[in-house]
């Protein structure tokens, strides 16, 4: 009766110990898993968007302009889908992945001025290459974003956007004069 109480506790405490042990294993292999459906379009998309921003600030005719930001809008709503799916398993993401998808808005809104827009289109690759750096890694380890890749990705968004806005100011100065 001892040995048969003995064995139970011992399977019990080994089944406890294995559950512990394996837990993490399992939680990275799920966040890999809900990522692994995305992974392609989340990549490719951000790729498109930077590289359509770079195509924009270099074309000079409306009319090839106008054939690229058609290609942008599609590339902008593959990652607006993207988001809801994959917000709770990249946690403090989505306001980055927010400011790339207005990239390319961002970059035609400033092609008056060659040095903002040069300056937007410097500052979006920044923050798609390091958001495209983060995305990899949390795949690949199976983990969620760290806090100071989180704090700098919103960082190098506001560094995107306040140059857009900067330069909506002073706009909107010079047209009320």
């Amino acid at each position: 009766m001892i040995a048969a109480a003995l064995a139970a506790v011992i399977s019990i405490l080994t089944f406890i110990l294995t559950l512990f042990f394996n837990r993490k294993g399992e939680i990275r292999a799920a966040r890999r898993k809900t990522l692994e459906e995305f992974i392609y379009d989340l990549s490719d998309s951000v790729h498109q968007l930077i590289a359509i921003s770079n195509i924009l600030l270099k074309n000079k005719t409306t009319e090839s302009r106008s054939n690229w930001s058609e290609k942008a809008e599609q590339a902008k709503n593959k990652l607006k889908e993207l988001r809801p799916k994959i917000r709770y398993a990249l946690w403090g993401l989505d306001k980055p992945i927010k400011v790339l998808t207005r990239l390319p808005d961002y970059t035609q809104y400033t092609l008056e001025s060659v040095e903002t827009s040069k300056s937007v289109v410097k500052r979006g690759s920044k923050l798609g290459d390091v958001l495209d750096n983060c995305i990899r890694k949390c795949y690949l380890n199976g983990r969620s974003p760290r806090f100071y890749e989180i704090w700098r990705l919103r960082f190098l968004a506001w560094r995107c956007e306040k140059t857009r806005n900067d330069y909506k100011s002073e706009r909107d100065k010079k047209l009320k004069k």
